[in-house]
């Protein structure tokens, strides 16, 4: 078969189909005869690598959003390591990506002439950040809520810009890979630091300059997305998802955070929520990464990693879980004070150190203590009202998953499972990996019935093979979206 395109006759490209004579018949005799029913061939590629093949399926972007796109990419692989790098006056790398990114962000909406409608969990979000700025009138902390109210801005700039610049499936599984990625390097030089007797505290190991915790909830959120497109891929590519998955089930153990590893148990539950997906070698592949993910452990967690997890048991009956549940008194007793409003984004540090009989010194460089506990510090910080709108934004994203398609339903459920295992001992509502797995959980449920369309289409029966980018996650095909108009 020979398949003769536009420009001539080239492997793969679409265009009349003229069957060929086969041995034993004559043209238009025999099976030559019939309509060839086989899966066209691949494209040649003609640019190698990765980076060639990060906008191979953008089509609906012009060259400036694809760039615009790959900024974005660059951005979320940072974010799992952004304290690695600093610029001396300025902050983290990732800052500086950020900025550039809503440039060409800003450039290629411009260039479109349009922009997207929000979603409900925009509106919700927006609401949340514009409350968070009003705080500051009767903020006892002012400066403190000036900056956090600047920082809320910028991330909801970058869930705005993974609405506006990653509209497609396609491009959302980019910025899955690009997190996972990204936790590669945080993950790889916790095992530096480990094989080189290197604590980040007392016989705990995190590398790229994070705090434990934070590190391990990292790779924790990174579990689920990894098994998801560990299913979804075929070839060389799955071996770097197992791969991940021994990584960062080692990297948290290394850790030795109590609540990353609670996450971790919640984020494993996808396994079992997919079962039936997986076909027998899928199963004997994913028996073998558990092998070596049991392997790993054994051969590279110290012995002390354990001794500090199986505290969690004595902790729960009657510790105060490294001093949490003093500064969990101190912040309620400072919301009965100020129920309503609060007192102020980004003013629990400071207020709950006056309230504690004897305050808990983190360091010399960080002596307030934060809330260890999201749901508590945004309580205390924005009172009843902006603590109701912070639920409400969580439910807006909860009932938005209600039509999508089985598998990426389950991948977010359990996601938003870890998240909020995760930060009920961290303090993560202004942490950049919290508003990105939002943005882009919004961004999918955006797709929604582009994605049913295609999931049922894919699981018709029919004569002619479908497209490789539909059969990831029986998605895929981008549909033009209504949008706000500039120039109309």
């Amino acid at each position: 078969m020979r398949e003769h395109g536009q420009f001539g006759a080239f492997p793969g490209r679409q265009g009349p189909i003229v069957p060929e004579t086969m041995g034993g018949f004559g043209a238009g005799q025999g099976r030559a005869a019939v309509r060839n029913t086989r899966m066209p061939s691949k494209p040649r590629r003609f640019l190698g690598g990765g980076f060639a093949r990060l906008f191979a399926r953008t089509e609906q972007l012009s060259t400036l959003g694809k760039i615009a796109f790959g900024s974005l990419w660059l951005l979320v692989f940072a974010m799992p390591w952004e304290d690695a790098i600093t610029i001396s006056g300025f902050g983290t790398s990732v800052r500086l990506i950020g900025m550039v990114t809503l440039g060409l962000g800003v450039l290629a909406v411009v260039e479109r002439g349009r922009v997207r409608r929000p979603a409900l969990g925009h509106i919700v979000m927006a609401l949340f950040v514009l409350l968070a700025a009003l705080s500051y009138l009767w903020s006892l902390f002012p400066e403190g809520t000036l900056i956090e109210a600047f920082s809320y801005v910028q991330l909801f700039t970058m869930v705005w810009l993974i609405w506006e610049l990653a509209p497609g499936v396609e491009e959302q599984m980019y910025l899955m890979r690009a997190y996972v990625f990204g936790t590669f390097v945080s993950g790889i030089d916790t095992f530096y630091l480990f094989l080189s007797h290197q604590e980040s505290v007392y016989q705990r190991y995190a590398g790229a300059k994070l705090d434990a915790n934070d590190l391990g909830l990292i790779m924790a959120l990174s579990i689920p997305m990894s098994y998801y497109l560990l299913i979804q891929n075929h070839g060389k590519m799955v071996w770097v998802y197992r791969l991940h998955l021994i990584l960062a089930g080692t990297t948290i153990l290394l850790t030795a955070s109590r609540g990353a590893t609670l996450a971790t148990v919640v984020a494993l539950a996808i396994v079992p929520l997919t079962q039936a997906r997986l076909g027998g070698r899928q199963r004997v592949a994913l028996l073998l990464t558990v092998i070596l993910l049991i392997g790993g452990i054994i051969f590279f967690v110290p012995e002390t990693s354990w001794e500090r997890l199986a505290t969690m048991p004595g902790e729960f009956e009657r510790g105060t879980f490294t001093g949490r549940t003093i500064i969990w008194k101190a912040g309620w007793e400072i919301f009965r004070a100020h129920p309503f409003v609060g007192i102020g984004a980004n003013s629990f540090r400071v207020i709950v150190s006056r309230e504690l009989a004897e305050p808990i010194r983190m360091g010399e460089a960080d002596p307030a203590p934060p809330a260890h506990n999201t749901f508590l510090s945004v309580l205390v910080e924005q009172g009843v009202l902006g603590f109701a709108v912070f639920c409400g934004m969580l439910g807006a994203l909860a009932l938005s998953l209600r039509g999508m398609p089985p598998f990426p339903q389950r991948l977010w459920i359990v996601s938003l499972a870890v998240w909020t295992v995760g930060v009920s001992s961290l303090t993560w509502e202004m942490r950049k990996p919290t508003w990105f797995f939002f943005g882009l959980l919004m961004a999918q449920c955006g797709r929604i019935p582009q994605m049913q369309r295609d999931a049922r289409a894919f699981a018709r029966p029919r004569l002619n093979a479908v497209p490789n980018s539909a059969r990831i996650m029986g998605l895929g095909i981008s549909a033009r979206k209504p949008g706000w108009s500039f120039f109309s």
